[in-house]
């Protein structure tokens, strides 16, 4: 079996790049990599995925070119509800490249069925008071306690993960969040949907696409789904897939922030029952696009 492909698009520019673009995108949520020195040749247009140019500039149904359908889902606006119309364009991709003898079940370290990336949004720290109005009030409570709560639930499952919107913090509550082992490194340039649900009718990150210049962008867009493994996330897991899953910090604080935590605790032992690997976001979209 073979793990890499290179691309031999037969169509003139623009609809070229995009069909590569959103070709590569396809591949990657497969595990299979997009180069120069891969195995195997990948010529498009084929059998399985036609060409029609008319459906590059105006909405035509999926079998008359299933890659112009999958790109205006994958770099167009995001679509509504839950459904993943890309869905139904990957599996050709798939059949497809199982036909050439490409590995077509993603390659997860460790020899993990599946992925899920943590990413946390960071809250600014609660700084203990301070003079005679702190001596005389109580206690404070640890400032990063809802911080402290996830690291734990993290370290026992054996997880990393990322805290989104670091410049939130202070320099030095950021070395103290570091410091619990969150990562700080989710850049500017690695962009996560804004709304619940499959991203883009996908859920695995996808290349921005700069529509002036016709040509991939250098970041990555991550589905956000929500703070809980919903049905729809299990099944794709169960499908050898991989996903983010957003859990806000602030929910981990006060009264019912150690309730929470242990639903966490729980949610991660699942997912790793399903043979996740539980990562960043930064290395998920590495692992699935070499960068």
């Amino acid at each position: 079996m073979r793990d890499a492909a290179q691309l031999a698009i037969e169509a003139p520019a623009p609809i070229g790049a995009r069909a590569a673009a959103a070709l590569a995108d396809l591949l990657a949520s497969a595990g299979i990599v997009v180069s120069r020195t891969g195995s195997a040749i990948l010529v498009w247009p084929n059998d399985a995925l036609p060409h029609d140019p008319a459906a590059w500039s105006e909405e035509r149904p999926l079998d008359a070119d299933p890659l112009a359908f999958a790109f205006e889902h994958l770099h167009g606006p995001p679509t509504a509800g839950w459904a993943a119309p890309v869905d139904a364009v990957r599996r050709r991709v798939a059949d497809w490249a199982r036909a050439e003898r490409l590995r077509v079940q993603p390659a997860w370290p460790g020899g993990a069925t599946c992925a899920v990336a943590l990413v946390h949004e960071a809250r600014p720290l609660a700084r203990p008071r301070t003079g005679l109005r702190g001596a005389l009030g109580r206690r404070p409570a640890d400032p990063l306690e809802a911080e402290r709560r996830a690291a734990d639930a993290e370290r026992t499952a054996g997880a990393r993960s990322a805290v989104r919107s670091a410049d939130l913090l202070a320099p030095d509550e950021q070395a103290q969040v570091r410091s619990l082992g969150f990562s700080l490194a989710t850049s500017a340039n690695v962009r996560i949907a804004s709304r619940p649900g499959f991203g883009r009718g996908t859920a695995f990150p996808t290349r921005g696409y700069d529509r002036g210049a016709e040509r991939v962008d250098a970041w990555a867009e991550l589905p956000l789904l929500g703070e809980a493994p919903d049905p729809g996330l299990q099944h794709l897991l169960e499908q050898g897939g991989g996903a983010v899953l957003s859990v806000p910090l602030a929910r981990l604080a006060g009264e019912e922030g150690a309730a929470r935590a242990a639903a966490y605790a729980d949610a991660l032992e699942r997912l790793r029952a399903l043979g996740a690997w539980l990562t960043t976001p930064e290395d998920l979209a590495a692992h699935l696009y070499g960068g």
